[in-house]
């Protein structure tokens, strides 16, 4: 059984960080573009409120013993197996997990630009799925 307070935890700190990247990324689109800060900040608080997304996502696998998941990604498929979360979602947590990756390991990628025109849909699917780990965890 998972631990509610890990869970609660981990869904106020992402939720917190999806505030953060918003207020970023609501900047009109040349200030932001312009910006180092803005962009940083933005990826920065993005990586991080999808690295909660993947350690509940994680959590929830191992406690429930439904695992073991092959990779990050794959972890949302095993919650849509158990029906946490729906198909639709779990792929797009897969999508959340591979800008995480380019946030990670090739930030000189990162499309600024799409991220800012696709983060309100983006921020939506993490919600949804905050929302989903807090039902789950009876919270």
């Amino acid at each position: 059984m998972v631990k509610v307070d890990v869970v609660r935890r981990k869904v106020t700190e992402s939720l917190h960080r999806i505030s953060r990247a918003e207020a970023f990324l609501a900047q009109p689109a040349e200030e932001f573009l312009a910006n180092e800060d803005l962009k940083e900040l933005a990826s920065f608080n993005l990586f991080l409120a999808i690295q909660e997304c993947i350690d509940l996502a994680s959590h929830f696998v191992a406690d429930e013993d439904w695992g073991p998941a092959d990779d990050a990604g794959s972890a949302f498929d095993v919650l849509a197996d158990h029906r946490m979360i729906d198909r639709d979602l779990a792929e797009k947590m897969r999508r959340a997990v591979g800008l995480r990756n380019l946030i990670v390991h090739g930030y000189t990628t990162v499309n600024h630009a799409r991220i800012q025109g696709e983060y309100s849909e983006g921020i939506e699917n993490l919600r949804r799925f905050l929302a989903a780990a807090a039902e789950r965890a009876g919270i």
